[in-house]
C-alpha cells in the first residue's frame, strides 16, 4: 500500500495562485476528506496529487518518490482518479469505458484477455452498473456516467484512489452505495483514499480525517469532531448552521438554519 504527501506545495493556473504552501498526508487504510467552500482549492489539490497539475513550488510524493519522476504508465497502476467532470468518448459503451481501466496492466500491442473482461464486469457489478454495459455514454445520465467512471477505476485495481466530488450527480441512495463501496475497499484492501466533498455530513460520516480548506490554505485538519465545529464552520462558511451529533454514529452533523446567521453547537453526552 502507498502513502501520498504534499510537501509545502503551491499551485495555480496562469497568474493566479489557488493553493499556497500546504503540507498534507494521506495514509493507507484511511479516507482523507477535503472540504471547504467553492473555489477553495479542493479540486486543484486532487489534480496535484494525480500529477495532472505540476506544483509551482514544493513536492508531491508517492511512497517517498517524487511523483514527477514516476513514469505515467506506472503511476496509472498505482493511482486511480475519479474526476469531477469526466471527458469520455460518447460513442463508446459503458463496458468499453470500464475495460479501459485495464490499459495500464497491458503490454505493448497487448489486448484485453478473459481475466481483464472478468475484472471489468466485476467492477460494474460492484457499482451496480451492469445494466448499462451495452449502452453508449451519450445515452447515459450524469449520475450513470459517474457510476461507470467509478467502475473504471475499480477495474484499474490501484493502491490509491482520488475522488473529486464523486457523489455530485447522484441521488442520496446512490451516494451512500458508492461511499459504502469506497469505504469498504479502503478498509478491506488498505487503499489510500483522498476525496473532495461539498457535503460536510457525508464527509464526517465516511472520512477518518478531514482537511478544511479556506482560501487556498488548510484552516483545520484532524478528525471530523476536531474539524467540524461551530467556530470553524462560522469562520470558513459564514452561513447559519447548527452543529449537532448524529444519533447513531455520534459524529458531527451540520444542519442549516434558515434566516439565522448564528452558528450553534450542541454537544451530546
Amino acid at each position: 500500500m502507498i502513502k501520498l504527501r504534499l510537501q509545502d506545495v503551491t499551485l495555480g493556473y496562469g497568474q493566479s495562485v489557488v493553493v499556497e504552501g500546504i503540507t498534507l498526508e494521506a495514509n493507507p487504510g484511511q479516507m482523507l476528506g477535503l472540504v471547504g467552500p467553492n473555489g477553495c482549492g479542493k479540486s486543484t489539490i486532487i489534480k496535484a496529487l494525480s500529477y495532472v497539475l505540476a506544483p509551482r513550488s514544493g513536492k508531491v510524493f508517492l511512497d517517498g518518490r517524487d511523483i514527477s519522476r514516476i513514469p505515467r504508465r506506472e503511476l496509472a497502476r498505482l493511482l486511480g482518479v475519479i474526476p469531477q467532470m469526466p471527458l469520455l468518448p460518447s460513442a463508446f459503451t459503458a463496458f468499453e469505458i470500464v475495460l479501459m481501466g485495464r490499459n495500464p496492466h497491458l503490454g505493448l500491442f497487448q489486448y484485453e484477455g478473459r481475466k481483464d473482461m472478468e475484472i471489468a464486469w466485476q467492477a460494474m457489478e460492484n457499482t451496480s452498473t451492469q445494466h448499462l454495459s451495452q449502452r453508449r455514454i451519450s445515452e447515459l445520465s450524469g449520475g450513470e456516467i459517474q457510476g461507470v467512471v467509478i467502475a473504471r477505476v475499480l477495474a484499474q485495481q490501484t493502491q490509491a484512489v482520488l475522488l473529486d466530488e464523486p457523489t455530485a450527480n447522484l441521488d442520496i441512495n446512490r451516494q451512500i452505495e458508492i461511499l459504502d463501496l469506497i469505504k469498504g475497499l479502503c478498509l478491506g484492501k488498505g487503499l489510500t483514499v483522498v476525496i473532495a466533498l461539498h457535503d460536510l455530513n457525508l464527509a464526517a460520516q465516511y472520512c477518518n480525517r478531514l482537511a478544511l480548506i479556506n482560501e487556498g490554505r488548510i484552516y483545520a485538519e484532524g478528525s471530523p469532531e476536531d474539524v467540524i465545529t461551530a467556530d470553524n464552520i462560522r469562520q470558513v462558511y459564514g452561513a447559519g448552521s447548527y452543529i449537532d451529533r448524529h444519533p447513531l454514529s455520534g459524529l458531527p452533523v451540520v444542519l442549516p438554519v434558515a434566516g439565522d446567521s448564528n452558528i450553534k453547537q450542541v454537544d451530546s453526552d
